[in-house]
């Protein structure tokens, strides 16, 4: 049996164009083994699609007549690649173009012949900060030469935004911890076409971290601690995007400082939008003499980074 695979690498017939009127042999069946393009359930850091996720797919022959449509594949161990529950067949000729997205669970998502919508898509809860959006699309141009698989890549909708924390170096003789972590003035809710959103609305207020984090040192050098990673709709900062930190400090002797949480606006370095498919590391530094200093790099999710100084007065 010659099925369909798909290689995802982390992106009813028309009337007079029916899939029975498409010849299709009943041994050319469709299936799918899918890669992801870098890194839906949680957020996917490589290239490998998890054998736990299943993704809809649909088909389009010459790039507009459904040849088949919302259809979920999902991983068979024993093929060792993912398959629609009830089998579709490769035509004859002409080309087909597969449109997709992942997770199939995922929420007001849907499929044309142009590729994957979602009209307000929203990232609120928990759940939603932690489930990858993620869309592909292949044409096969012909058929009657059809690949093993299909390499069908999939591209990340969402922006992961990654927070850090470490003490300024004269905290070395005090203990100085991490309260709480939240951000304010963030859009929740965008419409998404093609491969860009817009209509983002929606300001909402994220509470990320309320575990108290002690900052330590390697000898006299502050440590950096990973703190959460969180996905978001993606964006144009607005001027009231914000994180705002809380942290304590046991300076010995009975003397304590709570500090209430810092707000520290983030429109003001070079990065001021989060784009699609790109990771921002925070990474935020909490010194004295109420002084906020931001700065801002780019690796390569793709990564960008920056730098925030959080001080007490």
């Amino acid at each position: 049996m010659r099925k369909i695979a798909f290689i995802l690498l982390i992106a009813a017939m028309a009337a007079g164009c029916t899939k029975n009127s498409i010849d299709r042999p009943e041994d050319r069946s469709i299936c799918f083994a899918p890669v992801a393009e870098k890194a839906t359930k949680a957020i996917i850091q490589g290239a490998t699609y998890p054998t736990t996720e299943a993704f809809t797919v649909s088909a389009y022959h010459e790039g507009t007549s459904a040849y088949f449509e919302n259809l979920s594949a999902s991983y068979n161990s024993t093929l060792t690649l993912w398959e629609t529950a009830t089998a579709e067949y490769w035509p004859l000729a002409g080309s087909l173009t597969f449109n997709a997205y992942s997770p199939s669970s995922a929420s007001g998502v849907t499929i044309t012949s142009d590729g994957v919508t979602a009209t307000g898509y929203t990232v609120q809860t928990a759940t939603q900060m932690t489930t990858d959006l993620c869309y592909g699309s292949y044409t096969v141009a012909d058929c009657a030469s059809h690949p093993e698989s299909v390499p069908l890549q999939f591209s990340h909708a969402l922006t992961q935004v990654v927070f850090r924390v470490k003490a300024a170096s004269y905290y070395e003789n005090t203990s100085l911890s991490m309260t709480s972590l939240s951000m304010s003035g963030i859009c929740s809710v965008g419409d998404f076409t093609g491969s860009a959103w817009e209509n983002q609305n929606t300001e909402f207020n994220y509470d990320l971290h309320g575990i108290s984090t002690v900052l330590t040192y390697d000898g006299t050098t502050p440590v950096t601690t990973d703190v959460c990673s969180y996905l978001f709709v993606p964006q144009t900062l607005g001027p009231n995007a914000a994180i705002n930190v809380g942290y304590s400090v046991d300076f010995g002797g009975g003397r304590t400082l709570n500090n209430p949480p810092v707000t520290v606006s983030i429109t003001g370095g070079t990065i001021t939008e989060w784009v699609p498919g790109k990771k921002y590391i925070y990474t935020l530094n909490i010194g004295l003499d109420n002084v906020i200093t931001i700065s801002a790099s780019t690796v390569g999710w793709s990564d960008q980074g920056y730098n925030i100084i959080v001080e007490e007065s």
